[in-house]
């Protein structure tokens, strides 16, 4: 811990200086400045100036007491993102838990020490599958957010913004090739909204790559379209829909276990889980939306939207005879047993919410919203093991089953989960003059889960921020989650839902016209209610349990002069089990959360002519000390580096971006157990991270 407090330090000192710099710079002077740097490169600002609409909320980056950190599509440009697994690297405290499914994308994404759910347009989207050809910009909100969410974990969310006709014509086409066989076209053509009548936007996208594992392939499919009609400047009707198929051959599982020796020994080529003779496995995610808003005037305006979406997925992969991912104790050799599942999801979300403007005397200005919300999902799981299992030696592999056999499956057993929920609620940011801001409100929501004990919950939401200059903010909030607990205890009393309680305070700035923007932010979430064993009455539970996670979190994101781009952040979590009835377990770090992340990107770039750039990028991803289940173990921390080059021809450009440049071996996930696979046997659960591979783009703006 010692030797890594000096980068907290080092970034705490980036904004100091930041903000000395934009106190001692005479104003005309820095105005002047300003405008050479706004002129300049205009089309390749990082930056967001307020939240997206799909987050509700009215207000600036600056005004806002909450750390929300937007990643807009240039930035993921310019590092070649292709999936919410690239882009995430832009936020502090973002982290990607243990998963098993080359499918698996952003659905197993964790912040500040809670698993966080994805939101697309302002609603919850479970399918596991994503691409950057839909992501307009990509918003990571730290701590609950009641304005946003009925119901969810303290730590956060995701959002997706997704693309639709803006102020200008889009015509732009990308292939894109790289390691591993990876081929990819897409595309993006969009018309300009019109104060009357139809406006357009259409994505699509294919791709295929192979795996840096033995014997996976994957195809991915990709189209968005999106119409609008805008009966008048002041009201307008969308509708868009959303598909991404992804499909692969060889198995799905990504998954590997062994022991210390069997890692070191084992090439990260090797995937025992996979076979060419195994079925095809594929994922989907489909969703339909309407959006409907309406401006009353100038002041007041509804808007209404609703989802419907689909998620189903079929896998197939090979575990050892004894139920875990394929596995080799005292010997070279196992049974390798078949397993198929199939999930089916379906999900309805419906939305309507009011937003005004009004005063309350000269100095009070009141941002109003709201409005309702509803929502409804479901899950069908189907988990089969196959009726043969086949010898298998690593010492000399044979691959190629037989897929007759391996389609040959056992009886399985259906399982239906179903939750829903409906809310009402009012949020108010207030203006107090120039310089103070209150963000006041809260939800009532009320799970309507089938069969079940309805469980019912009040968020209050309170945030102040006051403003030291019109770039410069301190904030403070408390903010409220709610997750609806099924189940009774011994006494047959119905668990209460579980709760947390977040206190988050911390400082923003906004510089050169807002081209760069920094922030820094302290937080403490308690997670109540949570179940533990009854240790009096086995086979039941009580409520008892407790987690805290506390932390710090620093972002830099923008221009730093007019030549130089940055993209910085640092993360120090301690999230721990602060209440159980094992006293050992007290203090105990919460599984898959690392102590400490710092992700770096710098892009550098050189006038060629009047229009033409080369830009130059370096980057950089240092995890340390990710927590298992396993106490005082610890998957091995790392540092990796990457890079990119692009020119830009205004029309035309060619980037390519390098990852893992020195070829460093790590963990993107996993967890460590004692006694899961064999008795007192310590075995480690991992997924690889990708070698060095390269990704180049060509791309045509018409």
């Amino acid at each position: 811990m010692k030797a890594k407090l000096p980068i907290l330090f080092f970034w705490c000192g980036l904004l100091g200086v930041q903000h000395s710099m934009a106190q001692h710079q005479p104003d005309s002077l820095r105005k002047m400045r300003l405008r050479g740097i706004e002129v300049m490169d205009k089309k390749k600002r990082l930056t967001v100036d307020s939240l997206s609409p799909a987050l509700r909320m009215e207000a600036s980056f600056i005004e806002t007491p909450q750390q929300i950190i937007t990643v807009n599509r240039e930035l993921i440009a310019q590092q070649g993102g292709l999936v919410m697994k690239d882009i995430a690297r832009n936020a502090s405290g973002v982290y990607f838990g243990y998963n098993n499914s080359v499918f698996d994308a952003s659905s197993v994404v964790w912040m500040r020490g809670f698993a966080a759910a994805t939101y697309v347009n302002g609603m919850q989207q479970r399918g596991p599958i994503d691409d950057a050809a839909i992501i307009e910009t990509a918003e990571f909100i730290k701590g609950p957010a009641g304005f946003l969410a009925s119901t969810g974990e303290p730590g956060g969310n995701m959002n997706i913004t997704t693309k639709t006709p803006g102020k200008q014509r889009i015509r732009n086409i990308e292939i894109a090739g790289g390691s591993f066989n990876l081929r990819r076209a897409a595309f993006d053509l969009g018309s300009v909204v019109r104060s009357k009548g139809f406006s357009f936007r259409l994505n699509g996208a294919y791709q295929y790559q192979e795996s840096f594992m033995d014997f996976i392939s994957t195809h991915k499919y990709v189209l968005a379209p999106v119409v609008q009609y805008n009966f008048s400047p002041r009201t307008a009707l969308l509708a868009e829909y959303n598909l991404i198929r992804m499909t692969a051959a060889g198995g799905s599982s990504v998954t590997k276990i062994g022991s210390d020796e069997d890692i070191a020994n084992t090439s990260i080529l090797r995937n025992y889980g996979a076979d060419p003779g195994l079925p095809g496995s594929y994922a989907q995610t489909s969703s339909a939306r309407l959006l409907f808003t309406h401006a009353f005037n100038q002041r007041w305006k509804l808007v209404a939207q609703s989802k419907y979406s689909t998620a189903p997925m079929e896998t197939w992969y090979l575990l050892s005879a004894n139920r875990s991912p394929v596995n080799f104790h005292k010997g070279d050799t196992t049974r390798r047993l078949p397993v198929f599942n199939e999930v089916k999801r379906t999900e309805a979300v419906a939305q309507v919410y009011v937003k005004g403007i009004f005063n309350t005397g000269n100095q009070v200005k009141h941002y109003l919203m709201t409005g309702a919300d509803y929502n409804y999902n479901r899950e069908d799981f189907l988990y089969v093991n196959g009726k043969n299992s086949f010898y298998f030696d690593r010492s000399h592999p044979q691959y190629g089953l037989n897929r007759d056999s391996v389609q040959m499956l056992q009886a399985g057993t259906p399982s239906v989960t179903e939750n829903g929920w409906w809310s009402v609620f009012v949020y108010d940011m207030i203006h107090l003059g120039d310089s103070w801001r209150i963000n006041a409100g809260a939800r009532y929501t009320l799970s309507t889960k089938a069969g079940a004990d309805q469980q019912a919950a009040v968020t209050p939401r309170l945030g102040l921020t006051w403003l030291l200059k019109e770039n410069v903010s301190l904030y403070a909030l408390y903010d409220q989650s709610f997750i609806p607990q099924l189940g009774k205890d011994f006494e047959q009393k119905a668990f209460q839902p579980l709760r947390g309680n977040s206190i988050e305070a911390g400082a923003k700035g906004a510089w050169w016209q807002n081209r760069l923007t920094t922030s820094v932010a302290v937080y403490r979430i308690v997670k109540n209610n949570i179940t533990v064993k009854d240790l009096a009455h086995p086979g039941f539970r009580r409520q008892i349990g407790q987690v805290t996670s506390t932390g710090v979190e620093v972002d830099v994101t923008g221009n730093i002069t007019k030549r130089l781009t940055v993209s910085a952040n640092y993360a120090y979590t301690h999230a721990i089990v602060s209440k159980d009835n094992k006293k050992e377990k007290e203090g105990i770090p919460m599984a898959f959360v690392p102590q400490q992340q710092v992700n770096t990107w710098l892009q550098y770039s050189i006038p060629v002519n009047a229009s033409d750039r080369l830009r130059l990028s370096v980057g950089q991803t240092t995890v340390v000390k990710p927590a298992t289940y396993t106490p005082g173990t610890y998957l091995p921390g790392y540092t990796k580096w990457d890079a990119g080059v692009v020119y830009d021809a205004t029309k035309w450009y060619v980037r390519v971006v390098a990852d893992n440049l020195t070829d460093k071996k790590y963990f993107s996930s996993g967890d460590v157990l004692v006694g899961s696979v064999f008795p007192d046997v310590k075995t480690t659960y991992y997924i690889d991270g990708t070698p060095l591979n390269f990704k180049a783009f060509v791309g045509v703006r018409l």
